[in-house]
């Protein structure tokens, strides 16, 4: 007799030679999660309905997803404070998917000093890909660790996270995980009684994440007695994390009552680590040193972000650097408070090259110690090439808007060259020589008033001085080196800076290192960029 249902299942067998994923219902098919999993196949889905389950589970290495079917508000494991929530140490990959649960509960995981680590999630070994989560109430080992590991970690929340250690929110160890739409909020590093600690938010030792459009705020490092640094990230050895389109405000880094340690109120950057900072703003932050950033050894690049209500209550409202020499560019400083000085920078042993910047309405004094400083607004004034005393006359400041209103003095006034190539493709247009295209709100970096018959150094177009691009109509790509903006490095352009070889003042576009003169190194880097 004919069977049509047989006849199609030998068709699948031997057409797609592949066995169709089981999805394993919690606690339909299975009463726990880690039940669950223990059942599954690499392929598999375990959906975990509504509920909360106390318990502990382990992926087990296996590359399955374990999500559940009605989001984290109403699926919650609860380690009920029994090591941690989470465990992936078995070489777990990207298609290990966890997605979609509150996780609490755990203390963590023991390492061989003794601390607890990863109290949400311990991954060693292992990049899963963990999604619409949200980590809250884990302690003593806080949110996430992950040690030799790069997760994709995406729209999640790492909130209340406590850690006697450091790292509350998120610990990572020689890896470089991708962070991406992610809030940490309310996260302590460091006990009355512990032995302070570090990144309330983040700690970042010998890695280098990709953190992208996230929020840090009302994060802690240290306590009273005990100091701490970096209230919303920390950065040490090596670390050199990508940080773009992120928010720091509320952060603390708390000083014991004697002074030492609470340095960096949003970002602490020490021992040759240098991120990538952009597009971010840094607001209402506070710490002993540095309320916004405290750069100790390292050189971050600093590029269209704003630095505004931020307080080092002794030095560096905005941002101190110690032994460090950061590339801070097109950002804004407005309304931080230093007691000592440097209200929006101080600088000891350090010279940060600060180039078409607002340092305007910070208390008290602008920038302490040396800095080459160039085609930026300084209130008091700062000797360099193309630099302004003048009110900029931001939108406004009393609510944080620091864009430039029309007539701002600001506008047009920066320098083309000092824009930083756009090497990481922020717009995603392919071109990773292009001169970094937008400013702080996303708009065209490069435009200009075309009725301005001398709009500063960059004719035919120049950038404002500041995180904001005041909107003309927008005008062509600007290329690097490209004097006569003809779209084309070539014999033009070398003549144009032989012709003013000597002092930049007789043609500033020629000056393609800001150094003041145009000499051999402005002819190599044009000769660099020909075609």
């Amino acid at each position: 007799m004919f069977k049509p249902c047989c006849m199609v299942a030998v068709a699948c067998v031997t057409l797609s030679g592949t066995a169709v994923a089981d999805i394993l219902h919690v606690p339909g098919d299975y009463p726990t999660i880690q039940e669950a999993i223990d059942a599954a196949m690499d392929g598999d889905e375990v959906e975990v309905h509504p509920g909360t389950y106390f318990e502990t589970i382990d992926l087990l290495g296996k590359a399955i997803t374990v999500r559940s079917s009605d989001g984290p508000d109403v699926t919650i494991i609860d380690a009920q404070g029994n090591g941690s929530v989470v465990t992936c140490n078995s070489g777990e990959g990207p298609d290990t998917v966890l997605e979609g649960f509150t996780i609490t509960g755990g203390t963590g995981t023991v390492l061989g000093g003794g601390d607890f680590v990863g109290g949400g999630m311990y991954n060693s070994g292992s990049s899963p890909t963990v999604t619409n989560c949200i980590f809250t109430v884990n302690y003593p080992g806080g949110g996430m660790y992950n040690g030799n590991s790069s997760p994709s970690v995406a729209n999640c929340i790492f909130s209340a996270n406590f850690t006697y250690g450091d790292g509350a929110g998120m610990y990572n160890s020689d890896g470089s995980p991708t962070v991406t739409n992610c809030t940490f909020s309310g996260n302590t590093a460091g006990f009355w009684g512990g032995t302070g600690g570090d990144g309330g938010g983040m700690y970042n030792l010998n890695s280098s994440p990709t953190v992208t459009n996230c929020t840090f705020t009302g994060n802690q490092a240290g306590t009273i007695p005990h100091g701490g640094y970096g209230g919303g990230m920390y950065n040490s050895r090596g670390s050199s994390p990508t940080v773009t389109n992120c928010t720091f405000s509320g952060n603390t880094a708390v000083s014991p009552l004697l002074g030492g340690g609470g340095d960096g109120g949003g970002m602490f950057n020490v021992n040759d680590s240098s991120p990538a900072v952009t597009n971010c703003t840094f607001n209402g932050n506070e710490a002993y040193l540095g309320g916004g950033m405290y750069n100790s050894q390292s050189n971050p690049t600093v590029t269209n972000c704003t630095f505004s209500g931020n307080v080092g209550f002794i030095f560096g409202g905005a941002m101190l650097n110690e032994g460090s020499d950061p590339t801070v560019t097109n950002c804004t400083f407005s309304g931080n408070f230093a007691l000592g000085g440097g209200g929006g920078m101080y600088n000891f042993t350090s010279n940060p090259t600060v180039t078409n910047c607002i340092l305007w309405g910070d208390s008290s004094s602008e920038i302490e110690g040396p800095a080459t400083v160039s085609y930026s607004d300084v209130a008091g004034g700062f000797a360099g090439l193309g630099n302004i005393d003048a009110d900029p006359m931001f939108v406004d400041p009393i609510n944080g808007d620091y864009r430039p209103s029309t007539g701002s003095p600001s506008i047009d006034a920066g320098n083309n060259w000092g824009v930083p190539i756009d090497a990481d493709d922020y717009d995603q247009d392919g071109n990773t020589a292009e001169l970094f295209p937008v400013d702080l709100d996303g708009n065209p970096r490069f435009n200009a008033d075309e009725a301005d018959f001398d709009p500063g150094c960059g004719v035919p177009v120049v950038v404002d001085m500041g995180a904001y691009e005041y909107q003309f109509a927008p005008v062509e790509e600007v290329i690097f080196a490209d004097l006569n903006a003809d779209g084309v490095v070539g014999i033009l352009d070398l003549l144009g800076v032989l012709a003013a070889w000597g002092d930049a003042k007789n043609n500033c576009l020629a000056d393609l290192d800001i150094d003041g003169d145009v000499g051999i190194l402005d002819l190599l880097t044009l000769l660099s960029n020909w075609g």
